[in-house]
């Protein structure tokens, strides 16, 4: 009965005090600022709930991409806030059943191609200073969201007494707990950083902690001139350097989204750089033709067993003079 009478404007409130708990006060702001934007719509803000439709959601984002002429990623982003804001309704019983669920998000221009290298990641972190410096380098190893870093603290922690590895419990995107691995690059960064503390921030600031380095970040990022399609290197793409320098390692598509926290393949794939180039040896991997060696001769007189022959030792990646 509450879904017939709760608009999603009133839910907002109940969403923002019992979720936002979870989130820095930047990503209140945030959550606030998008669905600003999703309350110049009467049509969607004010009806009940229960009674939206992915019809109206999707009329909405081609409205705002028409009329305010808004990026596909921007509405995206109002559009998964919605989605979420119901996917709690659901769990805090006001609505039986999200119905946004399923609801796919428009495809976005062009994918965010991150092929930063090692050596130019290390010459960012040395031209960084601490704290900043670390919290860069422990987001290349484990591939955490920036506000997973931030807000870190000892008591999440557990070393292992063995092995110089460890484990973190990080409360994800929609408020799920989850354990996550640490390796010991991860661990020595962590270690190093919290001394002899037992409790607290890892990264603490004056008594609390870091809401934003982006001044640091930037300021280092512009000087270097790293970019991504264009723009400025974003602390977020990250998380595609660690998906992408797994994967070339050789690491599963579905470990790398584990590791991510992602529930599905796609959204994984988008964070990962391929380059044809990494992957030219698995061109070994094809079996090799019974080919019938006799020679055969074209029409312009050339030997097709020659040509033959040189275009596989192109294919195995090794050249025709060697």
């Amino acid at each position: 009965e509450q879904s017939k009478e709760i608009s999603l404007q009133e839910f907002f409130d109940i969403f923002l005090e019992r979720h936002g708990s979870y989130n820095s006060n930047n990503m209140q702001e945030l959550y606030r600022y998008r669905f600003k934007q999703i309350c110049r719509c009467p049509a969607l803000s004010t009806i009940p709930i229960g009674n939206i439709t992915k019809r109206l959601m999707l009329d909405y984002m081609h409205a705002r991409i028409k009329q305010d002429r808004a990026s596909t990623a921007t509405v995206n982003r109002e559009a998964a806030l919605v989605k979420s804001m119901l996917f709690r309704a659901v769990e805090w019983d006001i609505i039986n059943k999200n119905p946004l669920q399923g609801l796919k998000l428009l495809p976005e221009a062009e994918k965010r191609k991150v092929d930063l290298t090692p050596k130019e990641a290390s010459e960012l972190i040395n031209k960084l200073q601490e704290p900043i410096a670390g919290i860069i380098e422990f987001a290349i190893y484990t591939g955490f969201r920036k506000e997973n870093i931030l807000s870190m603290k000892i008591e999440q922690i557990r070393f292992h007494d063995l092995t110089p590895t460890g484990e973190i419990e990080l409360i994800v995107k929609g408020g799920r707990k989850e354990l996550y691995p640490l390796s010991p690059a991860a661990v020595e960064i962590i270690k190093r950083n919290i001394g002899n503390r037992k409790e607290g921030y890892v990264y603490p600031k004056t008594g609390d902690r870091f809401y934003s380095i982006h001044k640091g970040f930037n300021t280092v990022v512009r000087k270097l001139g790293l970019t991504v399609n264009g723009t400025k290197l974003r602390f977020h793409d990250l998380r595609h350097v660690f998906a992408t320098w797994l994967h070339k390692s050789g690491v599963s598509l579905d470990i790398v989204r584990l590791l991510l926290g992602h529930r599905d393949r796609e959204t994984t794939d988008r964070y990962i750089t391929y380059d044809p180039m990494h992957y030219r040896d698995v061109l070994n991997t094809i079996p090799k033709l019974n080919r019938n060696t006799k020679e055969k001769v074209a029409k312009n007189g050339k030997n097709w067993q020659g040509q033959g022959e040189e275009h596989m030792l192109f294919l195995t990646g090794k050249s025709a003079s060697n």
